[in-house]
């Protein structure tokens, strides 16, 4: 990276005047208030930290350096296809798949304000969403074993909501795969979970609802949560809002916890400890509001949800350090070329994009 050096000397001072000045919960709190309010604008105003054991550089400084320097580019990132180039907000083929009990697969990002019948639900498709309507005394007579499944899947750079036949809603991520009941028949309410997504479920005393999501169960009356569960991630995440749910490993049902609100369980899967500790709400809804947000992560946790929303692939180049940490926050209608660079520009490390594939080096 090319920078003045009476301009990158002016950047050294307001970067060590802010460290010695910012209070930095108050600094998030403010950005998190600010993000409420504007939410899904397209032009997000960008607040972002590096650090790793060599230094550590605000983007605040950086923004106020932008005003010394011009618009930055960084020189070490090339493009062999741009992915800058993608027209933003073009809807991309098959990035919602519902899968039939039959085996039907049904793009729904072409199905707008259109119907289906399903046994006796009826489907309907709106804008980022699946409704499923049924009459619930048409469903008391369904035993668990007769009951037709439905699948939806949600790739790279996809965020979908259903509404169940029983009215639980739920929001899905991106690379996030829920198998469920057209209808709810007697006794649990079971989905199976891979990937990540937020559930507000209907109550009903006589029929708990249950997500199985890769190891984890976890049982609920009427409640609204958060389930983080990728299969490429060791931790399985359970996230409570409100009311109450209990955690346990389905290998070990025995063995669970009971959560309240603002609490989170972790569930490592290759220790198989489970851990409850006080939870960040904003940190873990900002997907569901169009945003990344992160709170002094890892770069491969950072690089992993970049990976699932642009479908593209972080390597480590041999011997490279990964102990960079990040505070940020953007929106998820910036390109990823215009993100790279900003880690890049804040500190972080410099980047090369060929095809689908991202290479990570140190300055």
């Amino acid at each position: 990276m090319k920078v003045k050096n009476e301009s990158y000397q002016k950047f050294l001072d307001l970067k060590s005047e802010y460290e010695r000045t910012t209070d930095y919960e108050k600094l998030e709190g403010d950005i998190r208030r600010a993000l409420q309010e504007r939410k899904r604008r397209r032009v997000t105003r960008r607040i972002l930290a590096w650090s790793s054991s060599a230094a550590a550089v605000l983007a605040v400084g950086a923004v106020l350096l932008w005003e010394y320097t011009g618009s930055p580019r960084v020189q070490a990132v090339k493009t062999s296809v741009s992915i800058a180039e993608a027209p933003q907000g073009e809807e991309v083929q098959d990035k919602v798949i519902l899968v039939m009990a039959d085996g039907k697969r049904v793009n729904m990002t072409e199905m707008r304000q259109d119907s289906m019948t399903l046994g006796t639900a009826t489907v309907m498709g709106e804008e980022g969403r699946i409704i499923y309507a049924s009459d619930r005394t048409q469903t008391d007579s369904l035993q668990p074993e007769h009951l037709e499944m439905n699948r939806v899947i949600i790739a790279s750079g996809g965020l979908y909501s259903l509404q169940l036949s029983d009215g639980s809603r739920v929001w899905l991520n991106s690379e996030t795969e829920m198998e469920y009941p057209v209808l709810f028949g007697r006794g649990e309410r079971v989905v199976k979970l891979s990937g990540e997504a937020f559930f507000e479920v209907a109550p009903d005393a006589a029929r708990p609802f249950i997500v199985e999501a890769n190891g984890i169960r976890t049982r609920v009356l009427g409640t609204s949560f958060n389930i983080k569960a990728y299969r490429n991630e060791t931790n399985i995440s359970t996230t409570l809002f409100t009311g109450k749910v209990q955690v346990s490993a389905e290998a070990d049902s025995t063995r669970s916890v009971l959560l309240t609100p603002g609490k989170q369980a972790d569930w490592n899967r290759e220790s198989g400890q489970m851990r409850v500790s006080k939870a960040n709400l904003e940190h873990t809804l900002a997907w569901k509001e169009g945003l990344f947000l992160f709170n002094k992560e890892n770069i491969e946790v950072v690089s992993r949800q970049i990976e699932r929303w642009y479908g593209v692939k972080f390597i480590y180049e041999t011997g490279e350090k990964t102990d960079y940490t990040f505070n940020g926050y953007f929106s998820k209608d910036e390109t990823l070329v215009s993100i790279l660079e900003a880690f890049t520009f804040a500190g972080g490390p410099v980047f090369e994009i060929k095809g689908e594939v991202v290479y990570v080096k140190n300055k």
